[in-house]
């Protein structure tokens, strides 16, 4: 949001930016929706509504993740929030105590550790490595000292900054690890319906009951049905938490927009094609963007993504011999280059930059080919 903010600063100076910045799809919301919201206006459904959410919605929501994604959610075990990362910051507020830990895989979105800050716990990384496909190796933890105080795990797949899909196997290990660990698992599963390669998502829920009374899986439209500014998402977990984080959300925002909530039932049948036919422009996006990259392998690396729109650049090469940090080598290409980009570090690892490619291919050309030139001429 920093690197969008300037960008619009440099915009309104006449200055030609292109922002591979922001973490949104930059297609319209589907129509359908759209009539959803004004028709609930038209309706005057513009009133207080259950803290939890309308009934036929978690309802709607209940029935679509018990379809695609593989595990039984009844209605009372949904809570809809303003947005996912809502529905993660009341399971956290719910969850943690002052003085505990929570893990999180790592590169990791940068809001993860502000909100475990928030609620009074510390964030513990665990190193995520190119060399492993930024996949969870469990491998490589087995030596570190977790804290007794670690109360659970925050995980991201597919991944934001890296675009990794976790596959199956390595969600059973790493959960036979956390439960071993008596660890509660946090699962942001928001990028779910973006996916390449023939992948597949798996949700963690979906994994065995045992595992499902662990799991607080949060999602959203705001990636799939390009909803981000709707501020819609969910929570999913047991009925006790729920109650928790409903009883949280009540005596705080309240409850979603009734408007909002309408159109969202909508969303939640919506024929597929709404979302695979942005799936493949963004495969057309992808493709493009690692075919300029293979053109750059002398200053960076990359793991290929195979999910969401996120490439993880590795700029070591590069920043090495410039005696430069991520940081500073993104506020050179917005000012040198006017090409707006997300340094590493704030993801929790340096020497990296995350590149988006939700704009259009025109904009993706312009801004490789800047990219290109101030690599080669810095």
């Amino acid at each position: 949001m920093e690197i969008e903010k300037k960008a619009s600063e440099l915009k309104a100076q006449g200055i030609d930016v292109i922002s591979l910045a922001v973490g949104e799809p930059d297609f319209s919301t589907p129509e359908p929706i759209q009539r959803a919201a004004t028709k609930a206006m038209q309706d005057g459904i513009t009133k207080y509504t259950p803290a939890p959410g309308f009934l036929a919605l978690r309802e709607a929501i209940a029935e679509m993740v018990t379809r695609e994604n593989k595990f039984g959610v009844a209605a009372d075990e949904v809570l809809i929030t303003c947005g996912a990362k809502h529905a993660i910051y009341l399971a956290l507020q719910c969850l943690v105590e002052e003085g505990d830990a929570v893990l999180v895989p790592t590169p990791a979105w940068v809001s993860y550790n502000p909100m475990i800050e928030l609620a009074g716990a510390q964030m513990i990384p665990l190193p995520l490595f190119e060399e492993d496909g930024f996949r969870a190796n469990v491998d490589r933890w087995k030596g570190m000292a977790i804290p007794p105080n670690a109360r659970g795990i925050l995980l991201n797949s597919p991944n934001n900054p890296t675009g990794v899909v976790y596959p199956r196997e390595d969600l059973i290990r790493l959960v036979g690890w956390a439960l071993q660990r008596n660890l509660w698992i946090l699962s942001d599963e928001i990028y779910e319906k973006i996916l390449f390669d023939g992948v597949e998502q798996t949700s963690i829920a979906a994994l065995g009951p045992e595992v499902k009374s662990h799991t607080i899986t949060v999602s959203g439209f705001s990636k799939s049905h390009c909803m981000t500014g709707w501020r819609l998402g969910w929570g999913i977990a047991d009925r006790e938490l729920i109650q928790k984080m409903t009883a949280l959300q009540s005596q705080s925002n309240s409850h979603v927009s009734s408007i909002v909530q309408m159109a969202a039932i909508t969303a939640a049948k919506l024929p597929a094609h709404y979302v695979t036919d942005m799936v493949q422009a963004f495969e057309k996006r992808r493709q493009f963007c690692m075919e300029r990259l293979n053109r750059l392998s002398e200053y960076v690396t990359y793991v290929r993504p195979n999910g969401a729109f996120y490439f993880f650049l590795n700029f070591q090469r590069f920043l090495g011999t410039k005696k430069m940090s991520d940081v500073e080598l993104c506020r050179d290409l917005m000012i040198k280059a006017h090409v707006g980009l997300v340094p590493g570090s704030s993801f929790g690892r340096d020497k990296y930059v995350r590149l988006s490619y939700a704009t259009s291919e025109e904009n993706l050309g312009k801004a490789f080919d800047r990219i290109e030139n101030y690599l080669k001429n810095a």
